[in-house]
This record gives C-alpha cells, sequence and structure tokens, in this order.
C-alpha cells in the first residue's frame, strides 16, 4: 500500500463503522469501557454484538439474553436506540460532505463519497483522513478506506486500523480482495450460500471462474460481483438526491404529542412555516420526508417521492397527511421534522388541444393518485382484450388496475 497514491487509486473512499448501533451506546457511556458489554435487539430478545471482555466469557452473537446472562452475571446488556444511531449516521455523512460533494450512505455507519477533482485540496492520504476524522468521536472507532473502486475501498475501510486508513493502489486490488471471504460481495444471501455449496469461499476463487458462466447463473448482479472481486467495480457513487434543494423545519414538543389529532395539527403549522421560507416560495415540491424521535429514543419515519412536483399548501397537505391519517407510531413525539426536498421552478404543462377531455382525465388520475396513496392500491380498473378470439367469454377479458 502507498502512501502518495496517483489519482485513478484514490477516486473513491468508504468511510465504515462495522455495528453503529453499538459504537454509538458506547461512546455515550465512557463509564463501560473495558467491561463485559452486549447490544441486544430492538426485540430484547437476542444479542447482536458485544465487546471483546464479553467474547471472553463465551458470549456470542444470536445468543438469548438469558444465556448470556447466565454466561455473565455482570454483563451490561443496552438497548439500541434507532433516534441516537440516526444522530451519528448523519455525523458520518457530514463529515464525509465536508471532503467531497458526492457522498453515498450505503448504510447507517456505511459512507461513500467520490474523490475525484478533490486533489488540489487533498493531495496526500493523511490529508484526506485528517479532514473526514476532524467531525467525528473517537470513540466511535471510525475506519476509512480508500481505492479506485467502491467494492475495494470497502473491504479497505474493514482492514483499516480503527481512526486510521488503508489505502489499496489499483495494482494491488486484486492481490487485496484475493483472500477476502465472499461474505462481502454484493450478491444476495441465497447467492452466497450457493456459491458455498460449490466450494467458494474467497474472492480469489471466484474470479477464477468464467464470468459468463457467473452471469449465466447469477445473472447481472453475478457479473457486477465478478468485475467487484478483482477490483474493477462499476458501481459509481450515487450521491443523495435533491441534497441541496430542500426546506426543513422542526418542533420540540413539551409535553410529547400522544394523539393523532395533535400530530396533525403540528405537521400542519409545521408546513406553513416550510413554505413561507424564501427558499420554498413560489416552488414545487418533489419528496416529502417525515421524521419523528419519541421520548424513549425511537424512530418514526415516512417518505413520499411524488409522481410530479406539487405546489400549494392544500394538495401538499392532502399527501402530508395522509401518511400520518392510518400510520402507527411506537409512542409519543418529543421531536417532529418536516422535509420538503426536489424543490423545482416547475409551474405548468403543455396541455393538449382538446383542453377540456384532457381536464376530465387529469382531474380522474389526479384522484386515483391521492386514493392509491391513501389504500395502497387503486380502487379503480379497467378492461383490457386479452383474448378476443376465444370461445369462453370470460378469457376475451380481463380486468387490471388502473394505475395513472
Amino acid at each position: 500500500m502507498s502512501a502518495e497514491p496517483d489519482t485513478q487509486s484514490r477516486s473513491i473512499a468508504c468511510l465504515a463503522i462495522p455495528s453503529l448501533a453499538f459504537q454509538c451506546e458506547l461512546v455515550e457511556r465512557p463509564g463501560l469501557a473495558g467491561t463485559p458489554v452486549a447490544l441486544s435487539d430492538e426485540a430484547r430478545s437476542r444479542i447482536v454484538d458485544m465487546t471483546r471482555a464479553a467474547r471472553l466469557y463465551g458470549i456470542r452473537a444470536g445468543m438469548s439474553l438469558r444465556d448470556a446472562a447466565n454466561l455473565c452475571p455482570t454483563l451490561s446488556i443496552l438497548e439500541p436506540r434507532p433516534v441516537l444511531v440516526a444522530q451519528y449516521a448523519e455525523a458520518l455523512v457530514e463529515a464525509m460532505v465536508a471532503v467531497s460533494p458526492l457522498v453515498e450512505e450505503a448504510g447507517p455507519g456505511t459512507v461513500f463519497a467520490d474523490l475525484r477533482g478533490t486533489e488540489g485540496l487533498y493531495p496526500r492520504i493523511e490529508d484526506v483522513r485528517q479532514a473526514v476524522y476532524a467531525g467525528i468521536p473517537p470513540r466511535l472507532s471510525p475506519q476509512l478506506g480508500v481505492a479506485g473502486a467502491r467494492f475495494t475501498s470497502y473491504l479497505a475501510a474493514l482492514r483499516s486500523a480503527p481512526a486510521g486508513v488503508a489505502h489499496v493502489p489499483a495494482e494491488a486490488a486484486a492481490a487485496f480482495l484475493a483472500v477476502e471471504s465472499i461474505a462481502h460481495l454484493p450478491l444476495c444471501v441465497e447467492d452466497i450460500d450457493r456459491l458455498r455449496l460449490l466450494g467458494i469461499s474467497t474472492c480469489g476463487e471466484f474470479v477464477a471462474l468464467p464470468r459468463h458462466a457467473v452471469e449465466a447463473q447469477f445473472g447481472i448482479e453475478g457479473g457486477i460481483a465478478w468485475l467487484a472481486a478483482q477490483g474493477e467495480d462499476p458501481r459509481p457513487v450515487r450521491p443523495r438526491p435533491w441534497e441541496q434543494e430542500r426546506v426543513i423545519e422542526v418542533a420540540q414538543t413539551d409535553p410529547p404529542l400522544v394523539s393523532r389529532e395533535s400530530i396533525l395539527h403540528a405537521l400542519e403549522q409545521m408546513l406553513g412555516r416550510a413554505l413561507r421560507q424564501p427558499r420554498a416560495r413560489n416552488r414545487f415540491v418533489r419528496l416529502i420526508r417525515l421524521r419523528a424521535e419519541t421520548e424513549r429514543g425511537s424512530l418514526w419515519e415516512r417518505e413520499q417521492v411524488l409522481r410530479e412536483p406539487l405546489g400549494g399548501r392544500d394538495r401538499l397537505w392532502t399527501v402530508l397527511r395522509t401518511l400520518v391519517e392510518y400510520a402507527e407510531f411506537p409512542g409519543p413525539f418529543a421531536l417532529i421534522t418536516l422535509e420538503l426536498g426536489g424543490l423545482t421552478e416547475e409551474s405548468g404543462r403543455q396541455y393538449s388541444l382538446f383542453v377540456e377531455q384532457v381536464r376530465r382525465r387529469e382531474q380522474l388520475d389526479e384522484m386515483v393518485r391521492h386514493l392509491k396513496v391513501r389504500f395502497g392500491e387503486s380502487p379503480l380498473a379497467r378492461v383490457v382484450e386479452v383474448e378476443p378470439w376465444h370461445r369462453l367469454p370470460e378469457r376475451r377479458r380481463a380486468l387490471l388496475e388502473y394505475d395513472p
């Protein structure tokens, strides 16, 4: 691994914290350092992760809480807090945004950044490391990997030291990946199990297979995984859409909101404030995102991508209300965040010469879209000809869901 990479070998960086939920809890409880600690699942039935001190007692992932407590009576069992995890996950994204505007959050604790064009700002890998880690608590044990391809940078991050960086040049990628487990490949669990049944356990054994044979068995995903396993992952960094064009309203509720009516009332006020922000004036919205935190740290999220940009408070409120009216909440809401994203200046459409017919059809389509958002499926159906020559009448036509 070289200290001064060329431009092609450092195009993608990956910031990884393999067990973000566990690390968040350890950061919030520094007094537990060096003691046997385990993290349970949200149902508080099984062990998900544990510290090294807990492993010495024989505690393993998947073990029930009762069995773990029997093995280690002094074991501290922590319950995950989704709100805390979301806050730290956003901090990781912001840390990568400080280095590059092209950032993708592949999952909580895994963030990719496209480094192309940043060579002048960060000529050395050490410069990248310092810039990324500047806003991250060291106790989170972040790991950073830099390589020429997405998959290689991810494996490099997993192999780097905590608060360190691992760089894999392009010419060394194939050898670096050859000894890695196929469990990391971008394939579904069933495909990984099939490969193991064939006696394939490492990326080196996987790329030894002919690419056409892999694609014949596993499809396009298999071909992508085959390229990734030899350091030529074709998947780019996909930045979060509409990152800059958005407005956000946050409401801290005290006491927490319990009833659905009070939540709807708060959201209606938040929508009005959001639309009065200068960035949102005379703009149309493509995305509505809701996030609420309960007083016990649970997280509730909803997102609606609009099929066409909507403007006006009434039309947006219709969509926003449907996200809440029939939802189940994990508890009283202590904090509510409303985001209107994908702001655009689109103000109209090109209409047909047959204005009246078009207007009626659009009214019907609009009604069906709202009903589909509310009930989850279209309440209307249309008749289509399937086999008009068939002797049985019921085989000549079929009812299909009307989806405008």
